[in-house]
């Protein structure tokens, strides 16, 4: 049998104690804030009312409230922040009304979402159109809820990596207002957004602001990687001011999917196909500091 000798085991000590500090030394690294912020975290956190991390469950954070319903859904390694959520024709339903809103006050939706175009050769939509909604404050009883995130998949064919997004929210007089990065002349009118079926993850953020315009005018826009690419033409709604009605949640589905809650024989409401990762509700308008913060943050999984 060998010996163990003093020096062997004053190394071993020396060589454990050198892993043991390495490790405490990488616990304490702080890394430099990115646009002031260390996190997504620390953005407008006093105004975040909803927020989805989906890094391994669809609980919705704030109120540790789970999924009513998941519906083909399942998650992966390879999200923005961690985990995120894989939808193949699938969804999450909350039956609750979950981060709350006022009417005609200024809110953000913000999403990282992974998507691939499928429309039908020589770019024309095919009957179903593929209008994916990646979030829904819902209405009871209505297609459209109060505020409708969506991706336009249909409108090019899947060899295509432009990608259409659409977002409408509910009026005071019962209608609907919306926006997106289509109708216009490219670079001027609107941005487009070269991502669809390259699998890499977009940034994008709705915004609300109820006194944007001369007046009363309510200003409603898209951006894509802290970029604004909604139509110019299309964000001032006037006095069409948001209507907040307490409703239910739903990620990735229109209603007309939910078991029992039907509301249109619509055949082009297709549950979403794709990935979505770290949904956050805020009820403010965001700066546009705040919105490239999230971006830069979400780029470096923070």
């Amino acid at each position: 049998m060998k010996k163990v000798t003093k020096n062997a085991i004053a190394i071993a000590a020396l060589v454990l104690f050198s892993m043991e500090s390495c490790k405490k030394k990488n616990k304490d690294i702080v890394l430099p804030d990115i646009n002031g912020y260390s996190s997504s975290d620390a953005v407008a956190p006093a105004n975040l009312v909803a927020y989805w991390p989906l890094d391994g469950s669809g609980n919705e954070k704030k109120t540790n409230t789970a999924p009513t319903a998941s519906v083909n859904a399942s998650y992966i390694t390879t999200g923005v922040k961690g985990q995120g959520l894989s939808l193949n024709s699938g969804y999450l339903y909350f039956a609750s009304a979950l981060g709350a809103l006022t009417t005609n006050q200024g809110f953000t939706l913000s999403a990282w979402i992974q998507v691939a175009n499928n429309g039908l050769a020589g770019g024309n939509p095919p009957a179903n159109n593929f209008p994916y909604s990646y979030f829904q404050s819902t209405i009871a009883g209505q297609l459209f809820g109060n505020l409708t995130a969506m991706v336009e998949a249909g409108q090019y064919k899947t060899t295509s990596d432009t990608l259409i997004l659409k977002a409408i929210y509910k009026d005071l007089n019962g209608g609907t207002q919306d926006n997106l990065n289509n109708y216009g002349t490219p670079g001027t009118e609107i941005n487009v957004v070269k991502k669809a079926g390259t699998s890499q993850w977009v940034h994008v953020v709705t915004t609300y602001n109820p006194a944007g315009g001369t007046g009363a005018q309510s200003i409603f826009r898209i951006y894509a990687d802290s970029a604004l690419v909604s139509n110019t033409n299309f964000e001032n709604r006037g006095v069409n001011s948001f209507k907040y009605t307490a409703g239910e949640v739903i990620i990735g589905g229109w209603y007309n999917n939910i078991p029992g809650k039907t509301v249109s024989g619509d055949t082009w409401t297709q549950p979403f196909k794709g990935s979505i990762d770290e949904i956050r509700l805020f009820n403010k308008l965001l700066t546009r500091d705040e919105i490239t913060a999230l971006y830069k943050l979400g780029k470096a999984g923070r």
